[in-house]
């Protein structure tokens, strides 16, 4: 019998799913990386195979699944952490995050393969934000109130796992950060070049992971016997969104202008982006869907169940992770 454990990562190519890559071929697993044909690959470690199956077509998903099995002797974990988190297409959100996860999840289940963890990568915007009067923290058995697109279309990918006969868990990370991340780090480019802005005029209450804490916390659900839980993931704590700037500036060594700017000003600069944008295919950072999120005053997160249950224990606070961030960005060029 094979030994070796064998994971299907899909997304593999991004930010989160490099990242999932890299531990698992660290930890000796043979990882099988799917991904759509139009994906840069030249990033991934070596020793990973490579699946351009996509995920249109459920008999060739079917068909996929059955020669990575035949190859492996087993498939004995899936992380489906494909998805779009902005697109100049507002449909594209149900399509690629619901739709394709409901066509993936229907081709493992056909396709007579046995494994013995699912897990989706969704997002602590599937929830929606926490009620800004009590500031209680987000909880997995709160009822889901999602006011984005995205958070939505999470939602119903939720629900599609939910209904299935895979043994699953569900991620629910929090703002997730790291090297290679685009959109935090822009922020960081923006205090580097002189400007800190924060918006409104209440303190926002916000939550953090480094992507390599929501990495470990993947692996420990996927290795516990437990299923058919949801978990939140974050670095336990709490910072407003006074701290977090703060602290940019700090490590960034900065004397940046610090600026409040009304969430009037950040709306209306969201539509003029996305009405730009649109023309030319791009998808700005700011956008509607990010408006909605910044203007939200509660992302506190609680991850009391993802402690007690996976004994999950971040190493990373926003100080220290940031910092590492930084320091990679630099290093890199990006900063």
């Amino acid at each position: 019998m094979n030994e070796r454990k064998n994971i299907i990562i899909t997304g593999a190519t991004g930010f989160i799913g490099s990242f999932l890559t890299e531990i698992g071929v660290e930890k000796g697993w043979q990882v099988t990386a799917w991904v759509r044909e139009t994906s840069n690959t030249e990033h991934l470690p070596s020793g990973v195979n490579l699946i351009k199956a996509g995920f249109s077509n459920r008999q060739k998903m079917m068909e996929a699944l059955q020669m990575i099995e035949r190859q492996n002797g087993s498939i004995d974990y899936i992380v489906h952490n494909a998805g779009v988190t902005k697109t100049t297409h507002p449909e594209d959100f149900d399509r690629v995050n619901a739709e394709n996860t409901g066509r993936f999840i229907e081709a493992i289940q056909e396709s007579g393969i046995s494994i013995a963890k699912f897990i989706l990568m969704s997002s602590l915007a599937a929830l929606g934000p926490g009620n800004p009067q009590t500031l209680e923290p987000l909880h997995p058995d709160d009822v889901p109130k999602p006011d984005t697109l995205y958070g939505k279309s999470k939602l119903k990918a939720e629900k599609i796992v939910r209904q299935s006969s895979l043994p699953w868990n569900i991620m629910r990370p929090t703002g997730v950060y790291g090297p290679r991340e685009t959109d935090y780090y822009l922020m960081l480019r923006t205090i580097k070049k002189g400007l800190a802005p924060v918006t409104g005029c209440k303190p926002h209450f916000l939550s953090f992971v480094y992507v390599k804490d929501l990495v470990k916390a993947v692996f420990l659900a996927l290795e516990t016997p437990i299923t058919q839980q949801t978990f939140h993931v974050s670095d336990g704590k709490t910072y407003t969104d006074r701290e977090y700037r703060d602290l940019c500036c700090k490590i960034l060594n900065t004397n940046a202008l610090k600026v409040t700017v009304p969430h009037w000003v950040l709306k209306a600069v969201s539509f003029i982006s996305e009405t730009f944008a649109r023309p030319f295919k791009i998808t700005p950072t700011l956008n509607k869907d990010k408006y909605l999120t910044m203007r939200a005053i509660n992302w506190k997160s609680d991850i009391s169940n993802t402690i007690e249950m996976l004994h999950y224990s971040p190493e990373y606070d926003l100080q220290r992770g940031l910092d590492e961030s930084i320091q990679w960005y630099r290093k890199e060029g990006w900063l």
